[in-house]
């Protein structure tokens, strides 16, 4: 199985995914650390539904769900990983007599402060508009914030099983739309490959906007991504660290390729705010060789997401 491992390095400001309300305040979603710290964070279902969003501007269909249940009272998936690309790309299930689900083949974990972050609470009221004459003149109605600006890394692992399916996955009449190779159902390539295209150009380069936003527009802001494309399974997220000014240290890359090296065909270095990347190439059973700084541009971009295209998809004929 081939897989692109992707750690980004985003900035968050405000509270753009608020815990359960306590009382008068809206809290930030933290976790307290083996060593008392807390660091804020943002869902991975909040990352997904935000994606979700961003695909469909993008002109892709959508599970839109359905009524489920004896009184159909239950929102749940459609489950049609042939025409809705999230079904694809995130997986479902459906609670028929035997289950029906699919596994997510794009999995994407909490985006988590690295460091201890410092949550402030905010001073917030719904006051009377008195400069509306009709409008009801009452007593203001206090309630709080938590709000926080902090350095967080998302994790995701792409594998190559966009747009591939099991037998248990489908229905019989969505098995007769496909190309069976094997005891595996394949979507063309042409199609599974513009999918991930897409969900890449949102990760990589375009973002996404949160869907709640205190004190910012809630838009992620891009420090730092690092992409391994590899047959094996190469844990380099618990290498991924930044320094205090948001950069990344040449540790970092000299760790993943010391470590990870001999197990990685292709790595890309992105520096968002530098404006460069790096890549590495294996050559031959040799380790990694550096190719020297680029500009990051629109361009280069596009190609960087090509090749993690061609790479994952085209990995399986």
């Amino acid at each position: 199985m081939k897989r692109a491992f992707i750690g980004l390095i985003l900035k968050v400001s405000g509270n753009v995914n608020a815990d359960m309300g306590v009382g008068t305040r809206i809290p930030l979603k933290k976790i307290y650390t083996w060593n008392q710290e807390v660091k804020a964070f943002v869902s991975a279902r909040c990352i997904r539904r935000c994606i979700r969003e961003r695909l469909y501007e993008k002109g892709e269909k959508i599970d839109g769900l359905m009524l489920i249940g004896k009184r159909e009272r239950q929102l749940g998936d459609i489950g049609d990983p042939i025409e809705y690309i999230d079904d694809d790309l995130f997986g479902f299930m459906v609670p028929e007599a035997i289950p029906r689900k699919r596994y997510s083949p794009i999995k994407i974990s909490h985006l988590i402060s690295l460091t201890h972050t410092e949550i402030k609470p905010e001073f917030a009221a719904r006051f009377p508009r008195e400069f509306i004459p009709d409008a009801p003149k009452e007593y203001p109605v206090p309630f709080e914030i938590e709000v926080a600006e902090w350095l967080g890394r998302l994790d995701v692992i792409v594998s190559d099983r966009i747009g591939v399916f099991e037998e248990d996955e489908l229905k019989d009449e969505q098995k007769n739309k496909l190309n069976k190779i094997g005891n595996k159902y394949f979507i063309d390539n042409n199609t599974r490959r513009e999918r991930l295209k897409k969900f890449l150009e949102i990760l990589l380069w375009e973002g996404w906007q949160f869907p709640r936003a205190a004190q910012s527009p809630g838009v992620p802001e891009f420090y730092h991504s690092i992409i391994a494309l590899t047959e094996s399974f190469v844990p380099i997220f618990g290498c991924i660290n930044v320094e205090k000014e948001g950069k990344l240290p040449k540790e970092v890359i000299e760790k993943i390729t010391g470590l990870y090296g001999k197990l990685i065909d292709k790595m890309f270095v992105l520096d968002y705010k530098g404006g460069e990347y790096i890549k590495f190439e294996k050559t031959g059973e040799e380790t990694l060789q550096e190719e020297g700084k680029q500009v990051l541009n629109a361009d280069n971009i596009t190609k960087i997401i090509e090749e993690i295209c061609e790479y994952v998809v085209f990995s399986q004929k």
